[in-house]
């Protein structure tokens, strides 16, 4: 209900009620005037200070009310009111213009020092905004979120000074945002900078010659899973020189804070949120951050993001860093990351440690030459699928098909998809039919009970009810219980040899009897983490889970 509305609303009830307090005082006596028949008098019983009494208390009722009332419609004063707020280059203050009725008719933002082409921007859009939505809850300005939510507090500001609820127009103040937020960022917090010495070139992901300034104080990250490659560099520090990440599909700001504060500490205390899942980069918050250097995983949408904004980020003095996990050679990927990122925080031997640990992993499977025998299992992959709704897959080129080819597994979307202009080599639903047609011995599942770094949560009992589609209780995968789930975000993440380690010896039991991949999962946390492996649900099967009926 808007202010107009509710001051019409609030005008009947005090006419409606004020009628009804003036009808018990005076309404009986004006019936006997009028009355043509008059009554047989009664014998009087109540006194006169009785009578008194009782108007007096209905007279002192009708003042109580009026008194109540008067607020009604008088809070709401036209005019032109000031309010102030933290913007990304100083304070940013505003003059809100508003009408007897509470609409907001008019916003102007006053002089500031707010990045031109970007603040600027959001000083244009976001009284716009405002004004046409009658509200405070509209989007930011991408790439310029402190700008466009320093005015929209300016703008709150400006409603108190007028007598108004921000609330009511759909206001919610920093201190009352949800768990699920990120703390506001404390710049006594950020990590000391240190007096540059020296400066190293890398070559990153994508072939760029990259000048980074040496000693490397702070960094940041596309999404917070790429702190699981620092950690093994870093220790600790991984997370005390951590100023911003971008946020994934599944909240990993907020996760990965859960999950390690208990051990590091309030390290999001000088953490910003660069971006949101799949979105452009808040070039603002990186800058008001000032990392030495800004890491970006290409093999996600965000490289391109970054990219956008490059020019301004050199200008600043921070350059961007591109690996690329899984890329096309999961066996290789995470090692030339590490030795890329070990050049950067001038740590190569840490990062050469990482890399023998994995080489040796990947030569075990390669060993056994998996990719030449004539008995592959069949194996059908997909993503979140359920009984009525039906995921991606991918083909042996990307993605959950990689680890899949590695352990030597036959992926029946190859067949259809690899290579084609629809799936770029890439992932892509099938028919339904096909799968049925084909028969897969095996099928390996991802993002259906949300396994990854699930230890923050609450345990709950996962569930396959992928199986309850229509003819798949009669697949020989499903009939032989060889269903299985992986924690999605671990075929990117440097703990993908698991998943192929694990893959091999459910394809191969014979050949892969003497490894235990759980141990080795073990032995890598305990040598390189910070934490133990508990930290995620890494594999499931039917047998682990209820079907559902």
């Amino acid at each position: 209900m808007d202010n107009s509305q509710l001051l019409k609303d609030c005008r009947g009830w005090e006419f409606f009620i004020l009628s009804i307090c003036f009808w018990e005082v005076h309404g009986r006596n004006q019936i006997k005037f009028f009355s043509r028949f008059p009554r047989k008098p009664k014998k009087r019983k109540e006194t006169i200070m009785g009578k008194t009494a009782k108007t007096s208390i209905a007279l002192l009722f009708i003042m109580a009310l009026l008194v109540s009332l008067a607020g009604c419609g008088s809070s709401i004063t036209a005019g032109s009111f000031t309010g102030a707020a933290a913007g990304y280059h100083g304070e940013l203050a505003v003059t809100t213009e508003v009408a007897e009725d509470g609409k907001i008719t008019g916003i102007t933002v006053g002089k500031s020092n707010e990045t031109k082409g970007i603040g600027t921007v959001a000083m244009e859009r976001i009284p716009q905004r405002i004004i046409e939505a009658q509200s405070l809850d509209v989007d930011v300005v991408s790439g310029a979120t402190l700008t466009s939510n320093g005015i929209i507090n300016a703008v709150a500001d400006s409603l108190r000074a007028a007598g108004l609820d921000p609330a009511k127009y759909g206001y919610v103040s920093p201190s009352e945002e949800t768990e699920e937020a990120i703390t506001a960022v404390n710049k006594d917090a950020m990590p000391v900078k240190q007096k540059i010495t020296g400066s190293v070139t890398v070559t990153d992901a994508k072939g760029r010659k990259v000048t980074i300034d040496l000693p490397v104080s702070s960094y940041a990250i596309s999404t917070m899973d790429v702190v699981d490659y620092i950690i093994p560099l870093k220790g600790k520090d991984a997370f005390n020189m951590l100023v911003a990440s971008g946020q994934d599909g599944g909240g990993g700001i907020q996760k990965y804070g859960k999950l390690y504060t208990p051990t590091m500490g309030n390290y999001l205390a000088h953490l910003g949120q660069i971006s949101d899942h799949n979105a452009p980069f808040d070039l603002e918050m990186i800058l008001s951050m000032d990392p030495d250097v800004l890491i970006v995983n290409s093999a996600m949408s965000a490289h391109n993001y970054a990219l956008e904004i490059e020019e301004q980020l050199t200008r600043a003095g921070i350059p961007i860093v591109l690996i690329n996990v899984p890329g096309k050679n999961l066996d290789k990927s995470v090692q030339q990351t590490m030795k890329l990122l070990g050049q950067v925080f001038q740590e190569e031997e840490k990062a050469a440690a990482v890399s023998d640990f994995l080489d040796a992993q990947y030569g075990l499977i390669a060993s056994k030459k998996l990719s030449q025998r004539g008995d592959k299992p069949t194996v059908y992959y997909e993503k979140s699928g359920y009984s009525e709704i039906y995921g991606t897959t991918a083909t042996s080129v990307t993605g959950w098909g990689l680890p899949i080819s590695i352990a030597g597994g036959e992926n029946i979307a190859d067949e259809l998809l690899l290579g084609t202009a629809a799936s770029g080599g890439g992932g892509n639903n099938v028919d339904p039919e096909y799968v049925l047609k084909a028969d897969p011995d095996y099928i390996i599942l991802s993002g259906v009970n949300d396994g990854w770094l699930d230890s923050v949560k609450e345990t709950k009992e996962c569930q396959y009810d992928i199986i309850n589609r229509v003819g798949w209780r009669d697949l020989t995968a499903v009939k032989n219980g060889n269903l299985y789930e992986f924690a999605h975000a671990t075929s990117r993440s440097i703990y993908a040899f698991y998943p192929c380690l694990k893959m091999a010896k459910i394809f191969y039991p014979e050949e892969f009897k003497e490894v235990d991949p759980e141990a080795v999962l073990d032995e890598f946390f305990e040598r390189f983490m910070l934490l133990d492996s508990d930290i995620t649900t890494w594999f499931t099967g039917l047998e682990d889970c209820t079907e559902s009926k």
